[in-house]
């Protein structure tokens, strides 16, 4: 059995390697100087000097671009979402438990226990907002915001992962944002059976699972732990929790377990996916702590979730992998998907050659239709880099009429962590709200029309691609 032993340490020497990994030894203030930091940072970055806090380090921007996706899902740059497409959809890896592992080598429970003992940063800045009365300090809470959090069903036995912000609200209590239907699912048929909820929030693994996580689509039968595998191609090693009936990753650097509780509470949104606070306030349940896990030496990976870091970069394997398959399945020729760090997962750009115009309007009709976002979808042609969004302006600046090119669809689902959308009548109290869909065509005439599809060829200077200035340097 070929028993993976990836974890976020062999990944972030995979990055050292490469001179890809920023190092700070100054001492930070992790509550008030961290969220900025890791803002501000544009590749991998580490805190070894933690002002209270001198048994951990803290890790955040390993996910934020396609050179770090690439090192953890072992592919080429420009092949990262395809690669992906095709590993996550081959169905369940193997997994394997295992008795022993890194992540048991320091256990709290009961007198120990401790979430204020984490370095736990507070995002964002808080705002007013009189119409709610919510002042700045309503927003100046602790938020564990880098976890894989995992439940099981409860008939079937699966596990699923979701991500969530859970803001510590004491020693041995979380409030967690719960935005996945499979974890409500899991919490409804427990709560029918009068019976808490397992929880563990797992922080720090090799950032595949992170990207498994985030997986979006059919897997009847298994959970986002066997995508982890499939995408490592190798056996997930997984253990007991202490305390509650959950297996999880055995070469995590922390977990905390513990139940979700009846109880729904207040929950002040201290950010979105939006960039925004959007929707301010929800109800969301309590997260009772029962024991915390560790290595001896753990690093706290960190999302930081303001613009634009890896809150936004992971979230795009939501979305594009999904729109990539749709369309390929479609027949059409779609050399790749992305959806940029900066549209806040509200813009894919889709980049195709057709033979027809119609082709362009079928892609752009596909990710218009697609579940919650995006709200923008661009459809442009090969000689357009999808990741450099001056590119992408260029295009639509020069190759989209906008009386033929563009259009809208009223009333698609959208969901309530977006601030534009009405609640849908008879769906009041769930995730959806009725939104509008744009969709942009700033192709080039397609292969059907030679004549008019010169006209937009991109001027070459004389050399490019063959002449290169570090050869005159």
């Amino acid at each position: 059995m070929n028993l993976s032993r990836k974890d976020l340490r062999s990944f972030l020497s995979e990055v050292e390697d490469r001179s890809e990994l920023l190092t700070v030894t100054k001492a930070v203030d992790v509550r008030n100087e961290i969220p900025a930091l890791c803002s501000e940072a544009d590749k991998p970055i580490i805190f070894e000097n933690l002002t209270g806090y001198e048994d951990f380090r803290l890790l955040d921007c390993i996910l934020r671009d396609r050179l770090h996706q690439s090192i953890a899902l072992g592919c080429d740059e420009d092949e990262v979402i395809a690669h992906y497409a095709v590993m996550s959809g081959r169905g369940p890896g193997l997994t394997s438990l295992i008795d022993e592992s890194p992540v048991k080598e320091k256990i709290w429970l009961d007198d120990d226990l401790d979430l204020t003992r984490l370095p736990v940063p507070i995002p964002a800045e808080g705002i007013h907002v009189p119409h709610l009365n919510l002042t700045p300090d309503d927003f100046a809470e602790s938020v564990i915001s880098g976890s894989i959090g995992i439940t099981k069903n409860p008939d079937s036995g699966v596990q699923n992962c979701f991500y969530t912000m859970a803001k510590v609200d004491g020693p041995r209590r979380a409030h967690c944002l719960v935005f996945s239907p499979h974890t409500w699912e899991n919490i409804r048929i427990n709560e029918e059976r009068g019976e808490t909820t397992p929880l563990a929030l797992v922080i720090g693994c090799h950032p595949a699972y992170e990207l498994a996580a985030a997986y979006t689509g059919p897997h009847p039968g298994f959970g986002e732990l066997q995508i982890a595998a499939s995408l490592l191609n190798e056996t997930v090693p997984l253990i007991n929790c202490e305390t509650v009936d959950l297996q999880v990753p055995a070469n995590a650097e922390i977990v905390i377990e513990g139940t979700i509780s009846s109880e729904r509470g207040r929950y002040v949104h201290t950010s979105a996916h939006t960039d925004t606070h959007s929707p301010f306030i929800s109800q969301e349940p309590y997260f009772d702590i029962s024991a915390i896990t560790m290595r001896s030496d753990p690093i706290y990976r960190h999302i930081q979730p303001t613009r634009f870091t890896d809150h936004h970069a992971i979230c795009e394997f939501i979305t594009a992998p999904m729109l990539l398959n749709v369309l390929r399945s479609k027949g059409l020729h779609v050399h790749n998907v992305a959806v940029p760090l900066h549209s806040a997962l509200n813009c894919a750009v889709i980049q195709m050659t057709a033979q027809v115009k119609e082709e362009v309007r079928e892609a752009l009709l596909n990710g218009m239709a697609l579940p919650y976002f995006p709200r923008l979808t661009i459809a442009v042609d090969e000689d357009v880099d999808i990741y450099d969004m001056n590119d992408v302006i260029y295009a639509m600046s020069i190759r989209v009429d906008p009386a033929v090119d563009i259009m809208t669809v009223e009333n698609v689902r959208s969901f309530n962590l977006e601030p534009i959308g009405t609640p849908i009548k008879g769906l009041e109290d769930t995730i959806l709200r009725s939104g509008s869909r744009l969709g942009i065509d700033a192709t080039r005439p397609p292969l059907s029309q030679p004549e008019d599809r010169v006209k937009f060829e991109r001027l070459k200077a004389r050399g490019e691609g063959s002449i290169r200035l570090k050869d005159f340097l």
